[in-house]
């Protein structure tokens, strides 16, 4: 029999009454699980949608369902199995959404016995699903007085981590090195922050009470809202994971070079760019995400270019540029600890459609590209398709480039993430003394000819 656990840093369900007019966040969950499904839309826009408008707490005690209910899948739907059977038409997917948020509740989230259970109960009621509440009852009122029996020889990580991405990364890294990916990436991240100006990291590390990583990023602990922070009104600093912010550092030079950051939005590359003294082009096909760009870059006073369109199809006349920044569309699978919805939306089958785009924005990058100039290619994914095929791949085609290694003084002295090609090849299993980091990988290329 499985002891129940409860994360430390859970927050407690809100306990006051829902005004008439507010929804009720249990309900945005179910929501937010439902349009999950179709792998379209990302958690954090749903978050966005679906989230405003609440008060922080009941906004808060969303975003903390969504994510224990989505780290925990596995285990959840393995402790709902013996005990219940989909029905056999259109209710089943929000019937099965249903008792997983309670379940996520009842045994992952310091949120009452009671209270989980009937809150669930409740909440099938809302939804219109009245004939299924006594069973939603009988199953939660069981788990709760019998707990569940854990299948042999299985552990939580191999149950919340889809088969899929287990079996890839242990063909990429290995048994040993795929087990700590998988049990880093259902962890926690921590808040990373870029500052405007790196002589100051250690000035505003020492402010908000954190510390500077090897290379440069001040780490926080989690939890703390962002805009609340010294410097955040002033512009000093932006939110950006340790890992995404090395690409932008290892261009040869900055300062009055014209730079294209493909693919650009949010732009947290964009600004670096920018405070390096660099003429930054960010080029995005999103209106919506370029709108943050823009807002992101009044916000800490920074200039930057900023360009409507499809990177993969630029036109012909599209001016060169001294250096080119590609962060592709990807699987995004090094990110799951900021992101646990991947672990429900992503598969085999999307992510090898993102490889004929990387591989075309690749070859527009070169279009780019003067001669002489600095070509980095980067992904969030840890799939080696996205990341070290790729750059092989596009070596044999263009023999006119060749890689310029990264060394480990342009990280700080931090050498554990580079390959023997001379590449990143960070995993989320990294720096696990400062509170691990995204994955990431990151390749840098010299267009010779």
């Amino acid at each position: 029999m499985t002891e129940r656990r409860a994360r430390p840093d859970n927050r407690h369900a809100p306990h006051h009454s829902q005004p008439a007019d507010l929804p009720d966040p249990r309900m945005l969950a179910l929501k937010t699980l439902q349009e999950l499904r179709g792998g379209e839309v990302t958690l954090d826009e749903l978050l966005s949608k679906h989230g405003f408008g609440l008060p922080s707490l009941d906004r808060n005690f969303l975003r903390q369902l969504l994510g224990t209910t989505l780290r925990h899948l596995g285990e959840i739907d393995a402790m709902l199995a013996p005990r219940y059977h989909p029905p056999q038409d259109r209710t089943a997917a929000r019937l099965t959404n249903i008792l997983r948020l309670g379940v996520a509740q009842l045994f992952f989230m310091d949120t009452a016995d009671h209270g989980a259970v009937d809150s669930t109960v409740n909440l099938a009621r809302d939804a219109g699903l009245h004939r299924y509440t006594k069973l939603i009852n009988a199953v939660l009122r069981g788990l709760q007085r019998d707990g569940f029996e854990w299948p042999e020889n299985v552990e939580d990580w191999q149950l919340n981590v889809p088969a899929w991405l287990r079996g890839s990364w242990k063909k990429a890294y290995g048994a040993d090195v795929a087990q700590g990916i998988a049990q880093a990436s259902l962890g926690y991240a921590m808040l990373d922050l870029s500052i405007k100006d790196p002589a100051e990291a250690a000035e505003w590390a020492e402010k908000m009470d954190g510390i500077v990583l090897p290379t440069g990023t001040v780490r926080l602990e989690g939890g703390r809202r962002i805009r609340n922070l010294p410097g955040y009104k002033d512009g000093k600093w932006w939110v950006q994971d340790a890992a995404a912010s090395i690409p932008a550092k290892l261009f040869s030079a900055h300062k009055g070079k014209t730079i294209y950051d493909l693919c650009a939005a949010p732009g947290g590359k964009t600004m670096q760019l920018a405070a390096f003294g660099a003429q930054a082009i960010a080029v995005d096909k999103s209106e919506g995400r370029l709108k943050r760009v823009y807002e992101n870059l009044e916000r800490v006073e920074l200039g930057a270019a900023v360009v409507i369109g499809d990177a993969t199809d630029l036109a012909p006349d599209t001016p060169r540029a001294d250096a080119v920044l590609l962060d592709a569309p990807c699987s995004a699978t090094g990110t799951i600890r900021r992101h646990p919805d991947i672990l429900l939306r992503q598969n085999d089958k999307l992510m090898r459609s993102l490889l004929p785009i990387q591989t075309k924005l690749l070859n527009q990058a070169d279009k780019l590209l003067n001669v002489g100039g600095e070509l980095i290619y980067c992904t969030c994914s840890l799939q080696p398709e996205e990341g070290e095929h790729q750059v092989k791949s596009f070596l044999a085609d263009h023999p006119n480039y060749e890689r310029k290694p990264i060394t480990a003084d342009e990280l700080g002295g931090w050498s554990e993430a580079i390959n023997d090609a001379g590449e990143l090849r960070i995993l989320p299993l990294h720096m696990q003394e400062y509170g691990g980091i995204d994955g990431f990988f990151c390749a840098r290329l010299v267009k010779k000819s």
